[in-house]
Parts: structure tokens; sequence; C-alpha cells
């Protein structure tokens, strides 16, 4: 019973967390060149049903256990678990996803090679050569000589050549998270540009942020009372362990006490103590039978005894102590 009280405590708290989880969903923002393409997660735990729309308004893919819609197989593919790729990127995929009514990305469509981005989001700088080669990156600030920053090998391991950098490489791109101003410049992919950066800093904009529907006076309303949850769970399950641990005691302790009188009464019905008559009486029965010699042996029962189980043994001189006398006569065989 108590291993079982546990686990169910436990199921709780992880179901509860799940769900915090799940409300507290980070939204990336990215800033992705046209023509390129994107992947982007869901979020949720719930991948047998899935619904992506666009601004809120578009639905673009579905997916109800094995049955899947999808608008334009061109340009949107769902993947396994959950996420979506958006393909062949143009200026009407700006905006914001949401993934089953939550809002998980906000895509930036850049066009041409001059790339203006918001400092904080995630920027992505594909390279014109294909994937299967070797791409080494280079950066160059303001006319600056070119400084090595990123390289990947045709076997796709990555070499970041800054230490503590936020330069990774993500769905076939360089991919540089949380954008600062010393990112501003000119991106070369094998000595070939790509692209040239300007970093905007006048209203930064987090890479990832809380969901609109999460803020966050709303999200330590929840974990403090989930933290309430917590704790009176826990309080409860403890109180219900003692309560069980006190009554099996009391159960214990009763069936002793009971065991104890009940050997004390059987003791009382058994035992006997001997006694003496009187000379007289002792000289009346020799004088009755003076041929065969006998003993005579007399013994006592004290104690309270019960009646009601034995009323012909009940002694004609009983005193009112409940003393019951007892004599064994032996004789010798003739």
């Amino acid at each position: 019973m108590f291993s079982f009280m546990i686990f169910g405590y436990v199921w709780f708290l992880q179901t509860c967390l799940i769900r915090c989880n799940e409300n507290s969903t980070a939204v990336i923002r990215f800033s992705v060149p046209e023509d390129h393409h994107i992947c982007l997660p869901c979020g949720g735990f719930d991948r047998s049903n899935v619904v992506w729309t666009h601004q809120d308004r578009e639905v673009l893919v579905t997916k109800q256990g094995s049955y899947e819609t999808n608008e334009d197989r061109q340009r949107y593919r769902l993947l396994s678990d959950g996420g979506l790729c958006l393909l062949q990127l143009d200026d009407s995929d700006d905006g914001k996803y949401h993934c089953n009514q939550r809002l998980v990305a906000e895509l930036q469509v850049l066009t041409g090679r001059d790339f203006l981005v918001s400092a904080g989001r995630t920027l992505l700088i594909p390279c014109s050569r294909s994937a299967k080669h070797k791409q080494r990156w280079f950066h160059r600030r303001g006319g600056g000589r070119q400084e090595t920053i990123f390289t990947r090998f045709r076997n796709g391991t990555v070499k970041p050549e800054r230490e503590g950098s936020r330069l990774s490489f993500g769905n076939n791109a360089l991919q540089i998270q949380d954008l600062q101003p010393e990112d501003a410049g000119e991106y070369h992919c094998n000595r070939v540009l790509q692209g040239r950066v300007t970093v905007l800093t006048v209203h930064p904009e987090p890479t990832s942020i809380q969901t609109s529907s999460s803020t966050p006076s709303t999200s330590a309303v929840e974990n403090t009372a989930l933290l309430m949850v917590a704790v009176g769970g826990l309080g409860l399950m403890i109180l219900l362990t003692t309560g069980v641990c006190v009554l099996l005691i009391s159960m214990k302790c009763r069936k002793k006490k009971k065991y104890r009188y009940e050997a004390a009464q059987r003791h009382e019905d058994t035992e006997l103590q001997p006694w003496k008559t009187s000379s007289g009486a002792a000289e009346a029965e020799t004088a009755e039978s003076p041929t065969l010699p006998e003993e005579t042996i007399h013994y006592a029962a004290l104690g309270h005894q019960n009646w009601r189980e034995r009323p012909s043994r009940t002694p004609p001189d009983q005193d009112q102590n409940h003393v019951i006398y007892s004599s064994v006569i032996t004789r010798p065989a003739v």
C-alpha cells in the first residue's frame, strides 16, 4: 500500500511537470535567407495529433494518428517528431508559427545579400556550395582581414574556431545564435561571399522567449501552485502513512493483550495448591479401614473459576474466596 501511494504521488508530480513544460515552450526567432529551408520543432509531447498554423490563421499541416493533411507537399514536410520543415522560403513565409495552438517560432525571411537583423535572433547563412563538400567559414569586420570562424568537414563533423562561440551548423547552414553587434560584417564560405550582416540594437529581440500565453507572472503563479500541490501531497502522504502505522501497532498490541489475558485465564483454571485436612478427619478414615493403608493428597485451586462451564464440580463447602478443594486417595495394590 505504501509503495502504491509513492508511485501515485510520483506519477502526479511527473504529469504536472510535463504539463508545465508544455506551457513554457520557447519561441525561437529565426532569420533565414529566401530560397533556403528550415525545420521548426513542435515542442509538445503528443506526436500523434499535430496541427501547424501560420499567423494563427492558415492551417498548413495536420496529423491525427495515421491520417495526415498537407496544404502543399512541395513546400511543407511533416517530421516524425511533429516538427515542420519549410522548403524554398519566400516573403510569404514571414510571421509566426503555431503548433497545437502554441507559438513556437517567429520567422523572418531575408532577401538579397545584405541582411538587416535585430540583435538576439538566430541567423542562418547557407553556403552556396553543396553540403557534401568541406565548408570553411570566414568573418571579416569593416574592411579588416578575414578570420576563420567555423569548419564543417565532409563527414559531417564540425569544428568551431572560436572559443565560447555561438556558432553551430544546423538546417544545412551556418547558424549564429543570439546575434550580437560584434557579429556584424561579411561572411564567406570557402572564400565566396555569402552575405553582409548588419545588426540592429535599438530594440534587441531575444532568440528564445516564453510564449505569449505564458507571461513571467503566469509562470511564477504556476510554479508556486505546483510547489504548493507538491508540499500538500507530501504532507497528506505522510499523514496517511502515520495513520496506517498507528493502526497496525494498535492492532498488534491489542492482539498481544488478548493472548496474555487468555493465558492468564487458563493458568488460573488449572492452578492447584496442596492442603491438609484436620487430624480428626484423618483418624476417622484410619479407623474405618485399618487393614488397607492408604495415602491422601489434597489440592486447592485458587483464583476466579468458570462455574458456568463446570457446575458439577462446584464443592458444596465452597467459601467466599472461591477455593476448590480436591482430594486424591492412593491405595497399594492387594
